[in-house]
C-alpha cells in the first residue's frame, strides 16, 4: 500500500451542530533548524526567522526556498538570534533579533535599510508597523512598547501595568487594532493603534495561546494543538487538530501556513469527499 506525503488529519471536534466536519491537509514544504516566527507580505512571499541559522529564510507564495538573507554577526544586514518579523508592507521587512537587541529593517531582497536599538533589558515576542508606528512585545517584562515618529520608545501601555503576563502573539485586527495573545491569561486583548488597551477580544480561551493571526474580521488562532478561529459574532470554532507545537500562523480562505520549530506547512481545510 502506498502512502501519500500529505499528512490527514481529520477534525474530531464538532463545528457548528449539523455542520460538515472539515479535515485539515498538511503538507510538509521547507526545513528549519530553529524556527521562531513566520510572516507574508501582500505578494504572498514568505518570511521565517530561523535563530539556528541566525537568518530569514524567504520562500515564494508555494513554499519554494528563494534566499536565505543574512547570518550571523551584528553589521547591518546580518542577524544574531532573529525571533519576529513583520512583512506588512511588501517592500520591505523588520527583524526583531533578541541577541542584538534591535530592529533591522531590510528591503525584500535582504538589502539592509535601517537599524534601530531597542530598549534596555528587551526581550521580543513579536514586532509589528502599523503606520508610522512600531510596536513591540516584550516577552521578559510582558510589556507592550511603541516607536513612534520622532523616534523615541514608550511603553505603550503603561496605564494599564498587569493587563498582560505572557504575552505571546501580536496581529493587526479590525479598525487596526492590536490585537495581543496573552498564554497565562488564556485572553486576546485589543488595543488601539496607539497600544492604548481598550477590552477584551476573547475574554476565555479554552486553552493556552500559541500563534494568532488576524484575516479580515476573523482571528486565526491556535490553541494547544487545535487550529481554531473566532469569528465576529463571538463563535469560537475548533478546525483541526496539529501534531506538532506551533511557533507560526497565517492564514487566507481556507488554507494557509503553519510553522514548527523545524518545518513549515502547507494546511487546507476540505470537506471529506470533496476534491
Amino acid at each position: 500500500m502506498r502512502y501519500s506525503w500529505w499528512l490527514y488529519w481529520v477534525l474530531e471536534a464538532s463545528l457548528v451542530a449539523g455542520q460538515t466536519l472539515d479535515t485539515l491537509q498538511l503538507e510538509p514544504r521547507a526545513a528549519f533548524i530553529e524556527a521562531q516566527a513566520l510572516a507574508v507580505d501582500p505578494t504572498g512571499r514568505l518570511y521565517v526567522a530561523d535563530a539556528g541559522r541566525h537568518a530569514v529564510i524567504r520562500m515564494a507564495p508555494d513554499g519554494r526556498v528563494e534566499a536565505v538573507l543574512g547570518g550571523p554577526g551584528s553589521g547591518p544586514g546580518r542577524f544574531d538570534t532573529p525571533v519576529a518579523v513583520d512583512a506588512q508592507t511588501g517592500l520591505s521587512f523588520w527583524v526583531a533579533e533578541a541577541g542584538n537587541q534591535r530592529l533591522q529593517r531590510l528591503s525584500w531582497r535582504g538589502l539592509p535599510l535601517e537599524t534601530v536599538p531597542l530598549p534596555m533589558g528587551i526581550v521580543p515576542a513579536a514586532v509589528r508597523q502599523l503606520g508610522r508606528w512600531l510596536f513591540v512585545l516584550d516577552a521578559a517584562a510582558a510589556r507592550l512598547w511603541r516607536r513612534g515618529p520622532d523616534g523615541r520608545w514608550q511603553v505603550a501601555d503603561a496605564l494599564d501595568r498587569g493587563a498582560l503576563q505572557r504575552p505571546v502573539a501580536l496581529t493587526i485586527g479590525p479598525g487596526n487594532r492590536l490585537l495581543i495573545a496573552d498564554a497565562a491569561r488564556r485572553v486576546v486583548l485589543a488595543y488601539d493603534h496607539r497600544g492604548t488597551f481598550e477590552r477584551p477580544w476573547i475574554p476565555s480561551l479554552p486553552g493556552t495561546p500559541r500563534a494568532m493571526v488576524a484575516q479580515s474580521d476573523t482571528l486565526w488562532l491556535v490553541i494547544d494543538n487545535q487550529l481554531m478561529r473566532y469569528l465576529p459574532a463571538g463563535q469560537l470554532q475548533a478546525m483541526g487538530w496539529l501534531p506538532f507545537d506551533v511557533v507560526g500562523l497565517v492564514w487566507q480562505g481556507r488554507r494557509g501556513w503553519i510553522l514548527s520549530r523545524q518545518h513549515l506547512y502547507y494546511a487546507q481545510l476540505s470537506v471529506p469527499g470533496r476534491r
